[in-house]
């Protein structure tokens, strides 16, 4: 009986499985789904729901008032930003970040031109048009700018101009290190200046340029920025004033009305207006614009410069110019070719050569320029150890007018200096009817009496490039003078310029006045020496630079004030000093 139970138990559960803990498979279509939501913090947007492992893409950028959109982040701190699309396996918050314009702007600049930024490009233009009394006049600069903080040149910057109100020519800016080179050619390529300045490493765009809003404006210096009717572009509000915009665009016309109109206008007539555009954190475009309009005359000026390769350091390549040296062993071994020309002539047993030297000083529109001329000849003799000479001078200036030393013995004169052959020394002042001789006790000679003029190659200073041109036999030495090389023979011809050699004066008198040598600002100069077959033709100096100076006892001019300087000397060497012979007599001299 107790077999047949467990028998029949058996058959049970071969017949009945679900009772005996087995199931069946579940009906798909009863399968619960997983859903999350997804929420955007800081703006109005709905949430939205996804289900598991699904994703979203980057939603539109939300608005808000005064606001820039930056970007969605997945703290609250902001320090992750979201990939997209991102992935949902979670409800997700999403944090939408704004900066007020200013922060914006700010952060776009550090980005685009900060001092973590390893390089940039961008390229520029400017626009200028002028009607007066009914004529236009129009002026226009295109160029491209390169910083790079890799490479031996940093810092690239060339540039075109053409129109009647700019300088026809191009111009270029090469930084290498901390030693920048600035070029400027003429209309034809010639080199028209050049000039070399030690900046920081963090000289990355032109520092004249009109974009300083971009590059160098402190948060301070730019008072607010708003919105535009166009997409991401704002005006700018800075704090800088008219009158020195005026001044910068004036000192880049070359038109010397139009000068003269803009730097008379009052403040009030300028209408100025700054743009930017910038997204994504960068800065894209900046536009500044000027705006006279004041009875016949009008004037429109638009700068423009468009950011390129934000973020990216080259190799930065600048242009060559053919038969120029720039680097300082390549000037000094020009130098000192020609200067072993110079020399040369210096040393031969007798040689002579004609001379023009012409200076001035203006004070500014109130005061007429203050000029002066030397003109003549210089012969000399290098004979047993001994050099004899003969200077010939015609002195012609406005030292004596009313505004200098007027009534104070300054007067214009023609000397001849004189060594005769027994050595003695002669100052002969010519007269219409009777010279007046005097005998000079004393005499101690010098370069400054024996060449007197001649020097003045070895009085420039150092260089700051040379310029070779070879042409129908005779070749073209063009050197750049330095600040300093213009002091240094500023102070010389000082020295040699005497405007009283008859010393009848009550003062001391000079050509450029008692100058600062450490303020003097060239802003063109030049030594060009041309020589052929060897041998030397003729040395020009031409500079107009800016100084402070002052004429000690004059009566306008007693305190130091800041004056534009100019000199154009020329040397001719004379064949006929080759033959030259001291003089026997006074009377031969006259």
């Amino acid at each position: 009986m107790k077999k047949f139970i467990i028998f029949m138990l058996m058959i049970v559960c071969l017949t009945l499985p679900v009772a005996c803990g087995t199931t069946e498979s579940p009906d798909p279509d009863q399968t619960t789904v997983e859903t999350y939501t997804v929420t955007f913090e800081n703006t109005s947007l709905a949430p939205v729901s996804l289900k598991k492992g699904d994703t979203l893409q980057r939603p539109n950028a939300p608005e808000k008032s005064v606001c820039v959109f930056v970007g969605w982040y997945t703290d609250a701190a902001f320090t992750a930003e979201a990939a997209f699309p991102l992935t949902v396996n979670a409800d997700t918050v999403l944090y939408a970040q704004f900066y007020s314009y200013e922060e914006a702007f700010a952060k776009a600049r550090e980005n685009t031109v900060g001092d973590d930024v390893p390089g940039f490009s961008y390229t520029y233009t400017l626009d200028m048009n002028v009607l007066y009394n009914a004529v236009e006049l129009v002026g226009k600069t295109t160029g491209s700018a390169k910083y790079s903080s890799v490479g031996a040149v940093n810092f690239y910057d060339e540039g075109v101009n053409t129109g009647v109100l700019f300088y026809d020519g191009s111009a270029y800016k090469i930084r290498r290190g901390s030693t920048l080179q600035s070029i400027s050619l003429d209309e034809n390529g010639k080199m028209r200046k050049f000039s070399v300045e030690q900046v920081g490493s963090d000289y990355k765009y032109d520092s004249s340029s009109l974009a300083k809003a971009v590059f160098s404006y402190s948060d301070e210096q730019l008072k607010s920025i708003s919105a535009t009717d166009k997409k991401n572009v704002y005006q700018l509000d800075i704090s800088a004033s008219a009158s020195s915009v005026i001044a910068l665009i004036a000192n880049y016309i070359n038109h010397p009305i139009v000068e003269k109109l803009l730097c008379e206008l009052p403040i009030t007539s300028a209408d100025t207006a700054l743009y930017v555009t910038f997204e994504n954190d960068k800065i894209e475009s900046y536009t500044y614009t000027f705006d006279v309009n004041v009875s016949a005359f009008t004037l429109k000026l638009q700068y423009k410069l468009v950011f390129t390769d934000s973020g990216k350091a080259q190799t930065i390549t600048p242009k060559t110019f053919e038969g120029v040296a720039l680097t300082p062993d390549e000037v000094k071994n020009v130098s000192d070719e020609v200067a072993a020309i110079v020399d040369a002539y210096k040393k031969q047993t007798s040689s002579g050569y004609a001379f023009v030297a012409k200076t001035g000083v203006d004070f500014g529109a109130l005061s007429g320029e203050i000029n002066s001329t030397f003109k003549g000849s210089a012969f000399r003799k290098n004979q047993n150890g001994s050099v004899f000479f003969h200077n010939d001078i015609e002195i012609d200036s406005d030292f004596k007018n009313a505004d200098l030393y007027k009534n104070q013995g300054i007067a214009d004169a023609h000397i001849k200096k004189t060594k005769l052959s027994n050595g003695e020394v002669y100052l002969i002042e010519k007269k219409l009817l009777l010279d007046s001789t005097k005998k000079i006790d004393g005499f101690e000679d010098s370069d400054n009496t024996s060449f007197y003029l001649f020097d003045l190659f070895t009085n420039s200073g150092v260089f700051s490039f040379v310029e070779t041109e070879t042409k129908d036999g005779k070749t073209v030495y063009t050197f750049g003078v330095t600040n300093e090389g213009a002091a240094s023979l500023m102070a010389w011809l000082n020295a040699c310029l005497d405007l009283d050699p008859l010393s009848k004066a009550s003062v001391d008198a000079k050509v450029w006045g008692d100058f600062d040598a450490s303020s003097v600002l060239v802003k063109s100069g030049s030594l060009t020496v041309t020589v052929e077959n060897g041998k030397l033709v003729d040395m020009t100096a031409k500079i107009d630079a800016d100084s402070m100076t002052a004429f000690v006892g004059s009566s306008e001019f007693s305190q130091k004030a800041n004056a534009q300087m100019k000199l154009e000397l020329t040397v001719t060497p004379d064949a006929k000093g080759d033959t030259f012979e001291p003089f026997e007599t006074v009377k031969e001299a006259q």
